[in-house]
C-alpha cells in the first residue's frame, strides 16, 4: 500500500533535484548503513547495488536474487524516515513490463526512487530504444500508483569507455537528452569524468545531472559551481569498510587482536546509537 508518507517522502526527494543546487546522496548496502547516513543528518538515501551485492557476499551485476533486493529494501524503508531511492541495474529484466512489475514491487516496499541503467555485462550499451521504453513504463507506474518517484536514467557510455573521448560525450548527451523525454527525472554519468567534461555534460543534457565521486575530478564546491545537481558516493563506503573487515580478519589469522580491542565505539556507545528513532 502506498501511503501519505511515502508520498510526502517522494515529493521530498523530488524537490531535492529541482532545488537549483547540488546535493549528496550517500549510498546504503543495508538498513544499519542507512540508519547511519540519516543520523548523521543526510536527508535520503540511496542504495548501492554493488554494496548490497558485497554485503550478500555476491558480486555487482544483478548477481543477487530480486527477493532479497526486495526484503533489504523494506529493512531499509521500515528503519528510517528519509526517502530511500534504490538502484535496480538494468530492472532485473530487459521486458519492459517486467521492469514495471518490479519497480512497483519496490513501490510497494517503500521506495520513492529508482536507478536504471544501460550497461551490458558484455561491456557494450542496451539499444537506445529498449531503454527509452522501460523508463516509460516506470514514468506510466508514477501516475498508476500516483506517486512521483525519482526515475535516475543512467547512461554507462564513460563507467565502461564505449567508443572514443568524442564519441562517449556525444552518446551520454544524446542517451540523457533521450531519457529525460521519455520521463526520467535526472539523468546519471557514472565514470572518471574530467572538469571539462562534466561541465559538457551539464550544458549539454537538459536535465538535472548525476555524477558518481571520483578520482578525476571530485572538487565537490566546484562540481556545484558547474551546475552538478546529485552527487552519489556509489559502492566506495561499502568498499571502504570491506577493506578493513579483510584487514581485520587477516590480523586476526595472525593472532593479532589490537585492532577490535582499541575500537573505541564500544557495546554501549553501539546500543546508543543505533537505538530509538530518528
Amino acid at each position: 500500500m502506498i501511503t501519505e508518507k511515502q508520498k510526502e517522502q517522494a515529493r521530498i526527494f523530488k524537490s531535492m533535484h529541482d532545488a537549483g543546487r547540488m546535493f549528496v546522496l550517500p549510498n546504503a548496502w543495508n538498513a544499519g548503513s542507512a540508519r547511519v547516513f540519516e543520523k548523521e543528518g543526510f536527508r535520503a538515501v540511496a542504495t548501492s547495488s554493488a554494496g548490497f551485492s558485497y554485503a550478500l557476499g555476491y558480486p555487482d551485476g544483478q548477481a543477487v536474487p530480486f527477493g532479497d533486493l526486495l526484503h533489504v529494501v523494506g529493512q531499509m524503508t521500515a528503519r528510517v524516515d528519509i526517502p530511500v531511492s534504490v538502484d535496480f541495474e538494468r530492472g532485473y529484466s530487459d521486458e519492459p513490463e517486467q521492469v514495471r512489475e518490479n519497480a512497483r514491487q519496490l513501490c510497494l516496499k517503500g521506495a520513492v526512487g529508482f536507478n536504471i541503467e544501460d550497461g551490458l555485462p558484455d561491456g557494450t550499451l542496451s539499444p537506445l530504444e529498449l531503454q527509452i521504453e522501460k523508463i516509460r513504463t516506470l514514468a506510466g507506474l508514477k501516475r498508476e500508483l500516483d506517486l512521483d518517484f525519482v526515475i535516475n536514467a543512467r547512461t554507462c557510455v564513460y563507467w565502461l569507455n564505449v567508443g572514443s573521448e568524442e564519441d562517449r560525450l556525444k552518446t551520454a548527451i544524446l542517451r540523457g537528452n533521450a531519457f529525460r523525454e521519455a520521463g526520467a527525472d535526472c539523468v546519471f554519468v557514472p565514470g572518471a569524468i574530467d572538469r571539462a567534461t562534466v561541465g559538457r555534460l551539464v550544458n549539454g543534457i537538459n536535465a538535472p545531472v548525476n555524477i558518481l565521486l571520483n578520482r578525476a575530478f571530485h572538487d565537490v564546491r566546484e562540481l556545484e559551481r558547474i551546475g552538478v545537481r546529485r552527487l552519489s558516493v556509489g559502492s566506495g563506503p561499502a568498499r571502504w569498510l570491506c577493506e578493513r573487515m579483510i584487514g581485520l580478519a587477516r590480523e586476526l589469522q595472525d593472532g593479532k587482536v589490537s585492532g577490535i580491542l582499541d575500537c573505541t565505539f564500544d557495546y554501549r556507545r553501539a546500543n546508543d546509537y543505533f537505538g530509538g528513532q530518528g
